[in-house]
């Protein structure tokens, strides 16, 4: 077992553990969701989106391109360390100021919120499952509640590269250049697996027919990383009065 694991309110399906998911209103290593998020949305538009790690989270995607085909999914595997976190980004939605939505120019922040959240209102049903290989396979529920994971961005800089491969492969097409973008959606990151295999399976519906499912293979190894800590060891005021080193005069000035 990962940890404890408790019934879910509304399945017979069990649900992981709470420890092993950032809530939305905690911090992940001084990063926000909303900085996450934001991170996530500009490498999924950058010049390589298969480079998956941003520093110690991996992000996921979702089916881009296939997204009006509910019989296709996108499948992709990696390898990381214990202590890696792992963003799943269930259903997503982003625009552009300047852009068209329903006929109309977006031309301010409360247009902009307004687009993304009428596409999120119209997310459903969603799903979001983590399997987890023992000898005998189990799968869990990530989250009991999927609402506590809505999450907005701020009003952003988004530098779309020219060499992206998914310029016309979303809803509406993305144009190469910097726009100021709002970004919003399902997200869930998970921290602190044990070292084992994984596969995580997500995905949902949303506005106009829109479809997306991936399923990711994920093996993590051991080797985290702990850094030794010789404090109240060698390393006290008294043992460094005691040391033969040099001192370092500093000279005070009056900045008044």
């Amino acid at each position: 077992m990962i940890g404890k694991i408790t019934n879910s309110r509304n399945e017979d399906m069990k649900v992981l553990a709470e420890k092993y998911v950032v809530k939305t209103s905690e911090n992940y290593r001084g990063l926000s969701y909303c900085d996450i998020i934001t991170t996530w949305q500009r490498w999924l538009l950058s010049e390589d989106p298969d480079q998956n790690q941003y520093g110690d989270i991996l992000f996921l995607r979702g089916s881009v391109g296939y997204h009006k085909d509910s019989s296709k999914f996108f499948q992709s595997s990696f390898e990381i360390l214990q202590g890696t976190a792992i963003l799943v980004p269930i259903i997503t939605t982003h625009y552009n100021l300047g852009e068209t939505y329903r006929g109309r120019t977006i031309r301010n922040e409360r247009q902009l919120r307004k687009a993304v959240r009428e596409h999120v209102n119209a997310a459903g049903p969603i799903w979001s499952t983590l399997e987890m290989k023992y000898a005998r396979p189990m799968t869990v529920r990530i989250v009991s509640d999927m609402e506590l994971f809505r999450v907005e961005s701020m009003p952003f800089e988004l530098n779309i590269s020219e060499k992206n491969p998914f310029l016309n492969k979303m809803d509406e097409p993305n144009y190469p250049g910097k726009h100021t973008a709002l970004v919003s959606g399902y997200f869930i990151l998970l921290r602190d697996l044990p070292p084992l295999s994984y596969r995580i399976r997500f995905g949902g519906y949303g506005m106009d027919g829109f479809y997306t499912e991936s399923l990711y293979g994920i093996e993590i190894q051991s080797g985290k990383k702990k850094i030794e800590d010789l404090s109240g060891r060698n390393f006290t005021p008294l043992h460094l009065m005691q040391e033969k080193k040099k001192t370092i005069s500093s000279s005070s000035r009056n900045l008044s």
